[in-house]
């Protein structure tokens, strides 16, 4: 039986048996969440996260940024006969020295973590070095590998990672120094209750045990957003719930949370302070956590908010439909967004938020605002439709309020059409 199978027959079980049976789970080594909330946590009390803006002293698809401008030919990529600017070569002792030398002079000789990863496309350097470490057209691996372990090596108190990703899922046949692991995508994995029925999550579940063979520092990073709606409820916390449960029974030891970033989402106070809450014990009860948080911080219109986003988290775990990363709104009704019922919980709210005054009518008027534009998404009368436009134009009043989605996501070029 698989593992996923046995964590929800074990969920439903406990459901059944009393909450009382829940046991407490360790925490996460790593935890972060890349959420508008995160970034100001005091006013959440979320001082359990870590945030990637400190924590590592390289990031991502970063290397551009230490390797400057002027940088010798020798750190790019050999594609065909020619050096290529937008890849590197990752058997260059240029590139190793210009990493070495800014590691030492930028943090010393401990306490960072750094991400040794390919630029964000699938060239592979072919020159004769990284031929010889083991490159091939497809897979980078060997030469990324053999860097970062030269870098671990000489830096035992820095942590180093790389990324299963595009070139580099494949793990290095050798094992990798104890403070050298890796970031795993969980993108394959669907986003849904029950997700070890899918190819995503066999696919996933082969490369996470690939690499424990080589590496104990396993960190995934995960999604918890339709990144083409930031605005749109998207309950997802039940499901993370489940996803949390399995990476820790897996042995992952560090969980990064992508969220949308800076940009304003609807829901996401609540969801990053259960999520903060999960981090420190997947077992944790949910529903107690969104109530208890809406308790304390929209004390007036908490219960209307609770009752609404928990009806949408039980619907989606009562259908196990699969919520899209990337989805139109007519996927999102399909899956678990009723429209009558969502402009009913806005109109209450509305009326309600009336009543209410400080830090949680700002609060409230953040998420009425967002939700606006959800509202011009399902067809409105003309006169719904005026009205949410009006509501909407007040969006550069809403912190972080500047995109409804990821990628060419302007609500000043979404209006200009309206």
């Amino acid at each position: 039986m698989r593992l996923t199978t046995i964590i929800y027959i074990s969920l439903l079980m406990l459901s059944s048996c009393g909450k009382a049976a829940i046991p407490e789970a360790k925490p996460f080594e790593y935890r972060a969440l890349c959420t508008p909330t995160n970034a100001n946590p005091k006013e959440y009390g979320l001082d359990s996260t870590h945030n990637v803006d400190y924590d590592w002293g390289l990031w991502g698809h970063n290397l551009w940024k230490i390797i400057g401008k002027e940088a010798p030919k020798e750190v790019y990529a050999m594609i065909g006969t020619e050096r290529d600017s937008t890849q590197y070569c990752f058997s260059s002792t240029e590139l190793y020295n210009i990493i070495d030398n800014w590691i030492l002079d930028q943090w010393g000789p401990k306490g960072g973590r750094f991400t040794i990863m390919p630029a964000d496309n699938k060239k592979v350097c072919q020159c004769e070095k990284c031929k010889a470490a083991g490159n091939t057209p497809q897979s980078a691996t060997p030469a990324v590998a053999d860097m970062l372990t030269k870098l671990a090596r000489k830096y035992p108190e820095h942590q180093f990672f790389m990324t299963a990703y595009h070139t580099t899922r494949q793990p290095p046949k050798q094992k990798m120094p104890k403070n050298a692991g890796v970031m795993l995508s969980t993108m394959d994995i669907p986003m849904r209750y029950i997700f070890n029925q899918s190819g995503g999550y066999r696919k996933f579940d082969a490369m996470l045990k690939a690499w424990k063979n080589v590496t104990p520092l396993l960190y995934v990073w995960e999604y918890d957003r339709n990144f083409d709606d930031y605005l749109t409820p998207y309950p997802c916390l039940m499901i993370m719930q489940q996803r949390l449960q399995y990476y820790q029974q897996a042995g992952i030891t560090g969980v990064f949370i992508n969220g949308s970033g800076y940009d304003y989402s609807t829901f996401d106070d609540v969801q990053s302070y259960v999520l903060a809450k999960l981090l420190l014990n997947v077992n944790a009860d949910v529903e107690a956590l969104i109530r208890q948080f809406y308790d304390k911080y929209y004390p007036e219109c908490g219960t209307i908010i609770a009752d609404y986003y928990l009806a949408l988290e039980k619907r989606l775990r009562d259908t196990n439909h699969i919520m899209p990363y990337y989805g139109t709104m007519q996927e999102t009704i399909d899956a678990y967004l009723d429209p009558e019922e969502f402009v009913n919980f806005w109109v209450t709210l509305d009326k309600k938020s009336k009543e209410v005054s400080g830090a949680e009518r700002q609060r409230v008027n953040r998420m009425l605002t967002a939700m606006a534009y959800t509202r011009l998404q399902l067809k409105p009368s003309e006169e719904d439709r005026e009205e949410m436009l009006i509501i909407l134009r007040d969006y550069k009043t809403v912190p972080g309020l500047l995109n409804y989605k990821e990628a060419n996501g302007s609500l000043e070029e979404y209006l200009k059409n309206k």
